[in-house]
C-alpha cells in the first residue's frame, strides 16, 4: 500500500527517512525522478540516506503510474512515494490509475520568481496550476513538514 506521496525537493534527508519513514511503518522508499534514475552518483547518495531497514527503488516518471498502482495493491509493502516538483506529481496523478488520494506537500525551496506559502514552501504560478490540476483529479493537498505538525490545505495558506 502507498502509505504517503511527498513533494519534497530534496527527496531522502532527515525528516523523510527518519521523520515520515519510521512514523509510517514503511518498508520501501520509491524516488520518481528522472534525474536521480540517471544519475548513479545521486542514487548512491539517496541509497545512503535511507535507513538501513528500507529497500530504495529509484524510478523514472513515466514509468512509474504503473508501479504506484502496483504498490497500492501490495499488502507486504508500506511504501513512501518521493517526487522532486509538482510537475513530476501531477504526471504522476495522471499515470497512476486513479490510486493517489493524497499528496503531501514538504519541501519546496525559495527561488527568484516564487512566493513562500510556507517557510518550507515556496511556489510560482506553475506550481499553483499543478496544484489545482491535482486537485480536480480528486487528490487531496496537504501541507506539512513531519507527521506529528498539523496539516494545513492549500486554501489555508492562501
Amino acid at each position: 500500500m502507498i502509505s504517503l506521496l511527498r513533494i519534497d525537493d530534496r527527496l531522502i534527508h532527515g525528516q523523510v527517512a527518519y521523520g515520515w519513514a519510521s512514523s509510517l511503518g514503511v518498508n520501501v522508499i520509491l524516488v520518481v525522478n528522472d534525474e536521480a534514475q540517471k544519475d548513479q552518483m545521486k542514487a548512491m547518495a539517496l541509497n545512503l540516506a535511507k535507513p538501513a531497514n528500507v529497500k530504495l527503488y529509484i524510478r523514472g516518471v513515466e514509468e512509474s503510474g504503473e508501479i504506484v498502482q502496483k504498490f497500492e495493491a501490495s499488502q507486504k509493502n508500506k511504501v513512501l512515494v518521493l517526487v522532486k516538483n509538482t510537475s513530476d506529481a501531477l504526471a504522476l496523478v495522471k499515470n497512476a490509475g486513479g490510486t493517489i488520494k493524497e499528496i503531501n506537500v514538504g519541501g519546496l525551496r525559495y527561488s527568484e520568481g516564487k512566493r513562500k506559502l510556507t517557510d518550507l514552501v515556496a511556489v510560482d504560478d506553475q506550481d499553483m496550476a499543478h496544484f489545482k490540476e491535482i486537485a480536480e483529479h480528486g487528490v487531496n493537498l496537504e501541507f506539512r513538514m513531519l507527521p506529528h505538525d498539523k496539516k494545513k490545505g492549500l486554501k489555508d495558506l492562501l
